[in-house]
């Protein structure tokens, strides 16, 4: 029975452990990824992209709805001004005419009769025609001073169109890049960043009116063009699959 006996505390020799310390300075190695650590981190990453492609590409969309939408309100706004700067120009050169008549009667009269209050009437009616008539060719067509017009307003919205036009295409471009494997969230950041700072600088060119703004507030007012213009690009490619297959 002697093997079962436990031997006692004060007859057991204990050697103490010795610890090895790293010399100071040194670096600890870093542990090495297990397979299923790394594999869990690809799959997080995967996850993360995945997440992102759907939120970006959801921002990337929005973009282009709203890209498209201002470039058709800044093609109203523009029609408007060219229009009025049209009526204007008919109004200025018809007033320009009468200006006209009214100083050759006023000079007729003047010979005939000096102290005639029809000449002097005449005369005022012409020169007021006169200058009514440049102050309209002015605020149609006229350029420079600072001062807007309806031509400069115009202008300012076909520009502000095409830039809005621009920025919708170059969106859309973007989201057919987006589906490349090769790109990340990273990326798609950049790219967006990109088109922000871009739409930033098109939103100070000129401002729309708000009675214009409430006009397009309804999707249809955007789709409507968009379809009617998707189906006329349609019908000139079968037209020009037509014409091929004759040739």
């Amino acid at each position: 029975m002697k093997a079962f006996q436990k031997t006692p505390k004060s007859k057991l020799k204990v050697t103490p452990s010795k610890t090895v310390s790293s010399p100071k300075g040194a670096s600890t190695p870093k542990e090495a990824l297990t397979p299923n650590e790394s594999k869990t981190k690809e799959e997080i990453l995967k996850s993360f992209n995945q997440q992102a492609w759907k939120e970006y590409d959801q921002l990337y969309a929005e973009l282009q709805f709203y890209s498209e939408r201002a470039a058709m309100m800044h093609q109203y706004e523009a029609s408007r001004f060219d229009r009025l700067s049209s009526i204007l120009e008919i109004a200025a050169e018809i007033l320009a005419v009468v200006s006209a008549t009214c100083l050759s009667v006023y000079m007729f009269f003047k010979e005939k009769h000096p102290d005639g209050v029809l000449s002097d009437r005449t005369g005022l009616a012409g020169v007021s025609a006169m200058l009514t008539a440049g102050g309209m060719q002015f605020m149609g067509e006229g350029k420079g001073l600072g001062l807007p017009t309806f031509h400069s307003r115009g202008e300012k919205h076909k520009i502000a169109k095409a830039g809005w036009q621009r920025l919708a295409r170059l969106t859309q471009s973007y989201r057919i890049l987006m589906d490349d494997p090769r790109q990340d969230a990273i990326q798609y950041a950049a790219w967006f960043k990109e088109l922000i700072d871009y739409k930033e600088q098109l939103c100070k060119i000129v401002s729309i009116q708000d009675s214009v703004v409430e006009m397009f507030d309804e999707p249809e007012e955007v789709i409507k063009p968009m379809r009617k213009n998707k189906l006329l690009f349609q019908r000139y490619m079968d037209l020009q699959q037509d014409s091929g297959k004759l040739d």
